[in-house]
């Protein structure tokens, strides 16, 4: 009999699970990213966000990237073509994106408001999401 390691366990389970939930987790928060930059108001002009005001993309143009970018997401685990070239494309993309938006907010402020550790979470997500989907 073969006894499983913890770290055994952990390490398939990083490997080897399937990313549904993952990719579900990011395509919601892109829609809420969406929802929020398609809200009325300023949303770009808190502190947090000041490197995002800085890029000169306005708030709605914002709100359609996070829109198609959710869409994407939602197309992709419909269709479960995971490893397809667009798909691997766009889950590098989307790994970009966080990470730009996130790093944007963590040098917009100091000291760093806690509540942007689950945007670097997704950041992180979003990456090993690219890096699985490049093999089958």
């Amino acid at each position: 009999m073969i006894v499983e390691t913890d770290m055994g366990k952990c390490m398939k389970l990083v490997l080897y699970a399937d990313l549904h939930a993952t990719r579900f987790i990011l395509a919601l928060a892109e829609l809420v990213w969406a929802t929020s930059l398609f809200w009325p108001g300023d949303t770009f002009d808190r502190p947090t966000y000041t490197a995002l005001r800085h890029t000169q993309i306005s708030e709605e143009v914002w709100a359609c990237i996070w829109l198609f970018s959710a869409v994407t997401q939602l197309y992709i685990l419909y269709t479960g073509k995971y490893h397809t070239q667009p798909a691997v494309i766009f889950a590098g993309a989307n790994s970009i994106l966080w990470w730009f938006v996130t790093i944007g907010m963590y040098l917009s402020v100091y000291p760093p408001p806690a509540a942007i550790g689950g945007e670097l979470a997704l950041c992180v997500a979003a990456t090993w999401v690219w890096i699985r989907s490049g093999f089958q």
